[in-house]
């Protein structure tokens, strides 16, 4: 999971990229607008991963499960397209060849989630809960740090119970909350600088010094959803619809100590800074980032079966999401009464 983290976050800020003059604030701020708007339909897809559990309702109580899902959800290249091509100075993004292959399949992003459903009482209804967290100091891999936090629930009806040949089918509505950051240093070699930047009556030109780079989202996603299951003994297939709508921000920036046409600002002169550009750079902070609103739909499809050993349930599935054209996977090990 580390590993390929690390991976999905390389990739997104373009693996290497090289110190370039970005030609004002307005294009370092258009970058990130669109990696915001860019990720808006995607966001929910990311959230979606967790509580894919095979059965359409799993009884009423006393009926209950526990289990882990790992997974990934793509982000769509175009969402980080244009922050590539501005960050590198203009023009068509440099990809590395060996990673070309990602322009059409998307950005990986990794997830986890550890999951409780539990069956209702009187009514046939199961509810479900999810929960997975990374924190910022957990990987200790050469300075970079993440953290990611994902709480969410649902609650499924069951409109067709699974019996004899008929299928199990449930309508469900769930709510989750995701949060991600990430910071990588040393991928953008040198100083990179906006030129152009005017405030407090002047023009300056921002010099960062061998910053890192980061992206960080967060997301409040509403989602319903339909399901149709049916358990033929050691295997339980099945399908689904879903429609989300996330409310969300994304954003980015580097973080470093920074120049004003060659020399440290002074504290004036970042207060001037902050007002004019909306920023919220500090000394102690030393992260000059803007964030954009990121609100959209989601449509997906999704399926996949599990493996029934008695209470033990192996499950794989995958999702499409028509819209961003994003796409999950995931395993999913549970206990389940």
């Amino acid at each position: 999971m580390k590993r390929l983290l690390l991976v999905a976050v390389l990739v997104v800020v373009g693996g290497s990229l090289f110190a370039q003059s970005i030609p004002s604030f307005a294009a370092f701020q258009s970058a990130i607008q669109s990696f915001a708007s860019g990720t808006a339909s995607a966001l929910p897809l990311e959230t979606s991963v967790g509580l894919n559990w095979s059965d359409a309702y799993i009884g009423q109580f006393p009926h209950f499960g526990l289990g882990l899902t790992v997974g990934a959800a793509t982000l769509p290249y175009s969402a980080i397209k244009g922050a590539i091509s501005t960050f590198q100075g203009g023009g068509a993004p440099n990809i590395p060849s060996n990673l070309g292959f990602l322009q059409n399949l998307g950005i990986p992003v990794p997830a986890y989630t550890i999951d409780l459903r539990i069956g209702g009482f009187v009514l046939p209804f199961d509810i479900g809960l999810k929960f997975s967290y990374i924190s910022p100091n957990s990987l200790n891999i050469s300075n970079f740090s993440a953290d990611y936090l994902l709480l969410g629930g649902d609650v499924r009806y069951a409109l067709v119970k699974d019996s004899g040949f008929a299928p199990g089918i449930s309508v469900g509505i769930g709510y989750t909350y995701m949060r991600g950051n990430v910071s990588i240093p040393q991928v953008l070699n040198g100083n990179p600088t906006i030129q152009n930047v005017s405030f407090g009556g002047t023009t300056y030109a921002i010099q960062f010094q061998n910053p890192s780079l980061n992206f960080f989202w967060n997301s409040n996603v509403i989602d319903l959803k339909v399901q149709l299951s049916k358990n033929l003994f050691i295997i339980t297939p099945f399908i689904g619809l879903g429609a989300s709508f996330g409310i969300s921000n994304a954003g980015g920036g580097m973080q470093s100590a920074i120049l004003l046409n060659g020399v440290a600002p002074t504290q004036t002169q970042l207060n001037q800074m902050n007002s004019a550009l909306g920023t919220n750079y500090t000394t102690a902070n030393q992260t000059f980032a803007v964030t954009a609103g990121a609100n959209g739909f989601a449509t997906r499809v999704f399926g996949g079966f599990s493996f029934n050993l008695f209470i033990l349930k192996i499950g794989l599935g995958a999702e499409y999401e028509f819209l961003s054209g994003s796409f999950a996977g995931m395993v999913n090990a549970r206990i389940q009464f």
